[in-house]
């Protein structure tokens, strides 16, 4: 037994561990360093600082995870943080151990050492294993990151949005002094490089976790205590905050926060950041680790655009859907998460502004509350004060936000003649409506729904009188036309909306929220013709006015519109197999590290087939069509290859790789069904170990005896989960209610024609993590007509 001789060992677990006991005295035999620290075995508040003293002190570290405990996780996070040679064992013998370590879908499989339960088995385990593979994984889920950011502060997002956890993103997000990283992700939804690139960059981290009553508590938590160990272990700031109570396994010590009340929690926070030491620090962090696999790009990139701005314009691919924004001829652009609506909103903004003719107004609420507004309408007589109520909010709030945009800019421009004076007019009026450029058009909202509220009603005023006083709705005419005073020699005035999906989550008021929505369309249109009498009276420029929403929020707005085919849509899709491609192919030209310019991403980077067909078209009937996933994939599969010293991307390595990204597939569509009634997590799991290709009787199984089983269908088939059987062997899969019911009536028709039940195939992108096999991949019948790749769903 020579292969931890000379090198000290840390053996971690749970108390009574009888294998990690065996260990130790077979280690001791050889003369070996060892520790055996058992988790929760002093009655002290802070064993993370005794975990992370004897993580520093070992070099050889073993971590029990079987039980999945709070401190193994974060003493796992840890020692893979700080660079140590780390083991993860897990006794596979254990089902429930197995199924915890699948659901929480962060954990390093590289580390990972699978042994029955005995100590014989651990031990031939661990010898198979290479010591300081757990080194050369940091080194790939580092490649491609950015060296530390003084005022960076990493604070993931909680996947459910209670109002403590909306009071820290509100306060977060308002920090002028710190700049907020991967706020845009619950914690389980993005793979672990990116947590950890995230992570490596920030200079201080906070972490929600959620009550034990709370959905999805139990995975979100055990992720949480791991990436708290990444966080420690490359020696950031770490602030775990709760509600109530921690776990009882969970020992944090001054790096935890229990709070009672949301405001109690947003000023322990204000005052942790206050206190935060000031020094940068260094940025050369485990400089000893070197690559050592040369492939030509170690990363492609952010799945998420938007987490890449500055990089962004270098690979972005423009659609008609960007030219449309440019062009000002659309007004709403609707589409799924991940189909790139914010990082076409983001570059039409740069590209706009290269234009010194156009004034570009960005709006992008941070997050706003909506019980007020609903408390509003509860107030108003009928539909129609309520409706008015909507259209003066909406009305009020792009007045003043192109007020505020057009003061900004003019106040940046060297003085002329007059200016002053037009300058100060504006302020001027602005200040009337109460309009003040350092407030986020969501606080504004929020003083205005507050203010609303507290007033009220004067006698015989009628509510359409009562709204128009206490929003100053007369004071507009006038903020008009010092607007167009301001700017007189623009040709344009561009007003891009986005985020407005903030509050769509389950128990919301989703009638209210379509209607403010729908309010704001109709809006849109009233400004801008409300702007176009100005022009006639010698005003140059015209308003455009573009909005980006989720395609399951359009779908509810249909819902619930008047007349919903007169909503001006563009569909944000990615049905073009060459467009798609160019996606990867652009950021493979930006992000490579070497100077050759004859390289082709296909012919150099990857294998040139998976499973029969031609990798890149592996790879699109594997994803669903959309930029995040297909970015997903692709660096989950470069991950692995990094990992496994391979000089190309293998098909072994893409068939790891879609395993993690199926994962990615199915948490994002958990979340997408966060607002519906039924139970998803049930509904998907009825799938498991079927077939891809289901009849509806089959079908009918699988979702289980429910009331609202064509509900839950329904939306099956418009979240593309389901394609629906259209001709002989063409599945087609869509996107959103409207085509769902057409391809829905398309099935029926052609079962109606063959004597048969209407079949259904389940998506590939979610067929791994559901053990769902392929029975379609090498049948010459098969046609995805949204790829329209032969032989291939």
């Amino acid at each position: 037994m020579t292969k931890a001789s000379s090198q000290s060992v840390l053996l971690v677990g749970s108390r009574n561990n009888l294998v990690l006991e065996g260990l130790q005295e077979e280690l001791l035999k050889t003369g070996s360093k060892v520790r055996l620290l058992r988790i929760g075995d002093k009655p002290v508040d802070d064993d993370r600082s005794s975990l992370e003293t004897a993580i520093d002190a070992a070099e050889v570290i073993l971590i029990e995870m079987t039980g999945l405990q709070a401190m193994s996780l974060f003493a796992a996070g840890c020692a893979l943080a700080s660079g140590k040679k780390t083991h993860l064992c897990l006794d596979t013998s254990n089902s429930q151990a197995v199924r915890l370590w699948r659901e929480t879908a962060i954990l390093p499989s590289a580390c990972r050492i699978d042994y029955d339960g005995s100590l014989p088995s651990l031990l031939g385990g661990w010898y198979q294993r290479d010591d300081e593979q757990s080194q050369q994984l940091l080194v790939t889920l580092l490649a491609g990151g950015r060296p530390r950011e003084a005022d960076a502060v990493f604070a993931p997002s909680a996947p459910v949005k209670f109002q403590a956890a909306r009071v820290l993103e509100k306060f977060l997000e308002r920090q002028a002094v710190a700049k907020i990283i991967g706020a845009g992700d619950d914690l389980g939804i993005a793979p672990l490089d990116f947590y950890v690139k995230e992570v490596y960059r920030a200079s201080a981290a906070i972490l929600h976790l959620l009550s034990p009553r709370a959905a999805r508590s139990a995975e979100h938590n055990l992720r949480v205590f791991f990436i708290a160990g990444v966080v420690r272990g490359f020696q950031i700031p770490l602030l775990l905050v709760v509600e109530g109570v921690f776990p009882p396994d969970a020992r944090f010590g001054d790096c935890g926060y229990i709070y009672s009340s949301p405001i109690g929690l947003q000023e322990h926070v204000e005052a942790w950041l206050e206190d935060l030491p000031t020094a940068p620090g260094t940025n050369r962090r485990l400089g000893r680790l070197n690559l050592r696999v040369e492939l030509p790009i170690q990363s492609f990139g952010q799945y998420v655009a938007e987490y890449e701005k500055d990089e962004l314009s270098d690979y972005f691919v423009q659609t008609s859907q960007f030219r449309a924004v440019i062009d000002g001829t659309a007004t709403v652009f609707v589409g799924r998460k991940g189909t790139g609506k914010t990082a076409t909103m983001s570059q039409a903004v740069e590209e706009l502004r290269k234009d010194r003719r156009n004034l570009v107004v960005a709006v992008k609420p941070t997050s706003y509350e909506f019980g007020a507004m609903t408390e509003l309408l509860a107030a108003m007589p009928g539909d129609l004060a309520g409706e008015y109520l909507m259209l003066s909010v909406w009305t009020y709030l792009l007045y003043t936000e192109i007020g505020l945009r057009a003061l900004s800019f003019a106040s940046e421009q060297p003085a002329r003649g007059g200016a002053n004076l037009e300058l100060q007019a504006l302020e001027s009026e602005l200040g009337e409506l109460g309009a003040w450029p350092d407030e986020d058009i969501s606080v504004r909202l929020e003083r205005l729904l507050d203010q609303l509220r507290r007033d009220e009603k004067r006698d015989g005023e009628s509510s359409q009188q009562f709204v128009s006083r206490a929003l100053k709705l007369q004071r507009l005419g006038a903020l008009r036309s010092h607007i167009t005073s301001t700017l007189r020699t623009f040709d344009r005035v561009a007003v891009l909306l986005d985020n407005l999906d903030k509050t769509w989550e389950r128990g919301a008021d989703y009638r209210t929220l379509s209607r403010f929505i729908l309010a704001l369309l109709t809006t849109i249109g009233r400004v801008q013709k409300e702007f176009a009498r100005e022009e006639a009276k010698g005003s140059a420029f015209r308003v455009s006015l573009a909005v980006f929403l989720r395609t399951d929020i359009h779908d509810a707005l249909a819902v619930h519109a008047r007349e919903p085919d007169k909503i001006d849509v563009r569909v944000v899709q990615w049905h073009d197999e060459e467009l798609l491609s160019r996606v990867l192919e652009e950021r493979f030209a930006a992000k490579r590290t070497t100077k050759r310019t004859d390289l082709n991403l296909w012919a150099d980077l990857f294998d040139t087939e998976v499973r029969g067909l031609e990798t890149r078209d592996y790879l699109m009937w594997r994803i669903l069509p959309r930029p995040r996933d297909f970015v997903f994939l692709a660096n989950a599969a470069l991950t692995t290859a990094l990992d496994r010293q391979h000089a190309i991307i293998k098909s072994s390595d893409i068939l790891f790789a879609e395993k993690i990204y199926s994962r990615f597939a199915v948490d994002a569509l958990m979340v997408e069904g966060d607002a519906e009634s039924f139970d998803l997590e049930d509904v998907l799991y009825g799938f498991t170990g079927l077939d891809s290709t289901l009849s509806e009787t089959e079908l009918r199984s699988a979702i289980g005896d429910r009331s609202e089983w064509e509900i839950v269908r329904d939306w099956l088939i418009q979240t593309s989960f389901l394609g629906v059987e259209v001709q002989p062997g063409e599945f087609r899969h869509v996107e959103g209610r409207r085509e769902a019911r057409k391809v829905s009536k398309l099935g029926e028709r052609y079962a109606r024609r063959v004597g048969g039940d209407v079949m259904f195939r389940i998506h590939p992108a979610f067929r791994a993590d559901l053990d769902v096999r392929d029975d379609d991949l090498h049948d010459a019948d098969i046609k995805d007509v949204t790829l329209d790749i032969p032989g291939a769903d």
